[in-house]
């Protein structure tokens, strides 16, 4: 065996049996070692405004953010911890009470509305240097719904980018 690998194997060797004689004495137990956050909590840059109650109604956080439409938006949450199809996905979720209603706002309008989100909201919250999301999906609605839960009453848009440079880049969804 050559000399460095030797060493080596010795090291974890030696880190085996501390943590072996660490549990059999009872100052560690087994459960503490394998303890770890299931999603780190990484990767965002949120302004300490954006995570304060604010303007809007009850589940959001924040203040209106502007979109070209002028309709009233709120941010509701990111969902970092559930992967999507390509890997790590983040998704951005919002309020837009005016798309739905008795007049709401058209399609068209409401998926402008989501790429100047991804473009002047997600985008600069992106973390660099941080494992790059493959998936954004940004996504508008008309009241606040559970994430994952089926709310067919709900009005929602969902369109999916990926980030390039700092730009969001529309994905087929």
């Amino acid at each position: 065996m050559e000399p460095k690998r030797a060493t080596l194997n010795g090291i974890a060797g030696l880190l085996a049996g501390v943590v072996l004689a660490c549990l059999a004495s009872g100052s560690v137990s087994a459960q503490e070692l394998r303890e770890v956050d299931p999603v780190p909590d990484y990767g965002l840059l949120m302004h300490p405004d954006d995570l304060e109650p604010g303007d809007g109604p009850e589940g959001t956080q924040g203040t209106a953010i502007p979109v070209p439409s002028g309709q009233k938006i709120w941010w509701v949450d990111v969902i970092h911890t559930a992967a999507g199809p390509d890997g790590l996905t983040y998704r951005f979720r919002f309020l837009a009470p005016q798309i739905g209603g008795l007049s709401p706002l058209s399609p068209e309008i409401a998926l402008g509305d989501i790429e100047a989100l991804c473009n002047g909201w997600v985008a600069p919250r992106l973390a660099s240097p941080a494992p790059e999301p493959e998936q954004v999906i940004v996504s508008l609605s008309d009241r606040v719904v559970a994430f994952g839960e089926a709310a067919p009453e709900a009005v929602q848009y969902f369109d999916s980018f990926s980030v390039e440079d700092g730009k969001c880049v529309w994905e087929f969804y």
